[in-house]
């Protein structure tokens, strides 16, 4: 269903004057009258219907209350579907991730995106990036992103932290999952994450100045 306050180009805040004077001169503009030409005055009859149908209701106030309340039901229901939407692809996303196929994860959650704003849904996308190993620094900026809009998200940190792992910035992993911690104590991952990470560490550490002896 059209939307009324577009087909008259007005704010659904608009006042009865301003719509009359915006009907007023669509009408005069799109009056099939004014048309000699046979697909011209088929289409601006088509129009001035619409334009017509859309002040008739809107310059009524108790039909243009209705309309407002079922406008914004509709809305709503929109907003519902597509979050419906947003979360099942995010999950077959997942699903994709765990498998080791990233493409397809990078595919779903593009249009996740698309549905919600949500930062889990782009941190996600850009661990997904990552992973393909051709979109790492947009990848990257989509994980830094997410955590700059939701700091306290130990889900977001744990990302970022995967995707340093992946390509070897571990120093900046290990404190990717330190925060996690500082957010999540008992995030077992992050725990195994920071732990792989330090032992690592002591290795390299431990090899270097043996070397050195």
């Amino acid at each position: 269903m059209e939307d009324y306050y577009n087909i008259l180009g007005v704010s659904p805040n608009a006042t009865a004057g301003e719509i009359k004077r915006v009907y007023l001169k669509l009408a005069q503009k799109y009056h099939p009258d004014r048309h000699t030409n046979k697909e011209a005055k088929k289409e601006a009859h088509d129009f001035f219907s619409r334009v017509t149908a859309a002040y008739r209701t809107l310059s009524d106030e108790k039909l243009r209350a209705k309309y407002d309340e079922s406008r914004v039901k509709r809305s709503t229901d929109a907003d519902e579907a597509k979050d419906i939407q947003a979360k099942n692809l995010f999950a077959r996303a997942l699903e994709h991730i765990n498998n080791g196929e990233p493409w397809p994860a990078v595919n779903l959650l593009r249009t996740a995106c698309s549905y919600s704003a949500s930062p889990v849904y782009l941190s996600y996308l850009g661990l997904a990036q990552v992973y393909t190993k051709r979109n790492e620094k947009d990848g990257f900026k989509k994980l830094e992103h997410a955590v700059k809009q939701e700091m306290f998200n130990p889900t977001l940190h744990f990302n970022l932290g995967l995707a340093r792992e992946f390509v070897g910035r571990n120093a900046e992993a290990l404190r990717s999952y330190q925060e996690v911690l500082n957010w999540s104590p008992n995030h077992k991952k992050a725990k195994l994450a920071v732990r792989r990470l330090s032992v690592a560490r002591k290795g390299f550490f431990g090899k270097l100045f043996r070397g050195n002896k």
